[in-house]
């Protein structure tokens, strides 16, 4: 086998893992056979219990909405979207239909009803999703049909022909995040006393790897997510440095157990709150938060932003992504150094 990799386990051999376990018959059956079990059911309940209460309660809170028309015709609307669904759209006003498209270009709003032109017309950015079509569609449509007229729905910020369920991002993201969730781990089991600058030159090659390779795959090969491969492959070698390096200082502070803790930041927690099928005003109000600031939903709502609107949330997407590089390897400095002291 190659140096730092086990080799396979070999025939079973029941002393050999009483031993392991101080030659207890109890402890061994303990940890070979409760423990594995224990560890598998607890990281099913934890991902059935996110999934389960964001996607039965999977409907807008404050959804910022513009509204096109003068002052009457906005808080006739306002009101009647409130009386059918209180709470879930924040409307906007907007001085006209210049002002309310540009407005859903640079995600200011997620979409916008246009009401000073011969027929009420609904703007919306197909980027977000179906959801939030469906769900302003349906809201507006009511409008529309007691002032006796249709809505005309137009999107102006489409989706790419390839990608019309808008999977793409969510995709790329989890798996680059699954990736760097297997480096972090992978990088502490083969190599767990590997010197911190060789620990870092290894995070630099997969993160650079994994840019280039998710550039290439979303964008040239299947053509999903548009945008220039410099920007992509930036956010997501930075998503992949920061998940690599959270799972690897989840490895040193906590040994074993820090695999569940990776598993359940990185791919339950962070996934489930990535915001790639539907915004965060549609998550429930625990969940919403993690969105802007778990990796996954950092780095899927920095790439939307870059490849379909305006580009002005990839800043922020960059400065959160590289914070979360970089301070699990100064904890990890920091932690080898106080080791090193006490050993």
């Amino acid at each position: 086998m190659p140096g730092g990799l086990a080799p396979p386990p070999g025939p079973a051999d029941q002393a050999a893992e009483e031993e392991r376990s101080a030659g207890s018959p109890a402890k061994a059956g303990l940890r070979g056979i409760v423990l594995p079990a224990l560890v598998a059911v607890l990281v099913g309940c934890l991902h059935l219990v996110v999934q389960l209460s964001i996607s039965t309660t999977a409907t807008p809170r404050d959804l910022p909405v513009g509204v096109a028309g003068t002052a009457e015709q906005v808080d006739r609307v306002r009101a009647q979207v409130e009386e059918a669904q209180p709470g879930a759209l924040r409307l906007v006003a907007l001085p006209d239909a210049a002002a309310a498209e540009q407005a859903v270009r640079r995600d200011e709003v997620r979409g916008a009803l246009v009401l000073d032109g011969p027929a009420p017309q609904l703007l919306t950015a197909g980027a977000h999703g179906q959801g939030v079509t469906e769900t302003l569609t349906l809201a507006f449509t009511p409008v529309a049909q007691q002032a006796g007229q249709q809505l005309a729905v137009t999107d102006v910020v489409p989706l790419t022909a390839q990608d019309t369920r808008g999977r793409a991002l969510d995709s790329t993201a989890f798996a680059v995040v699954l990736g760097g969730f297997l480096f972090g781990i992978t990088s502490y089991q083969v190599a767990p006393q590997l010197a911190l600058r060789l620990r870092l030159a290894s995070s630099g090659l997969f993160a650079v790897a994994a840019g280039a390779t998710g550039a290439l795959l979303s964008g040239a090969v299947f053509d999903a997510v548009p945008g220039t491969a410099w920007t992509v492959g930036g956010l997501v070698a930075l998503l992949a440095l920061a998940s690599g390096a959270f799972a690897a200082l989840t490895l040193r502070l906590l040994g074993g157990v820090g695999t569940f803790a990776a598993t359940a930041v990185l791919l339950v927690l962070g996934a489930a709150t990535s915001t790639g099928s539907d915004p965060a005003e549609y998550l429930p109000g625990w969940a919403a938060p993690l969105a802007s600031v778990l990796p996954p939903g950092v780095a899927v709502q920095g790439l939307r932003d870059a490849v379909y609107f305006t580009g002005g949330g990839v800043l922020r997407a960059v400065v959160v992504l590289a914070l979360w590089a970089a301070v699990p390897f100064l904890v990890i400095a920091g932690a080898d150094a106080v080791a090193r002291r006490h050993g």
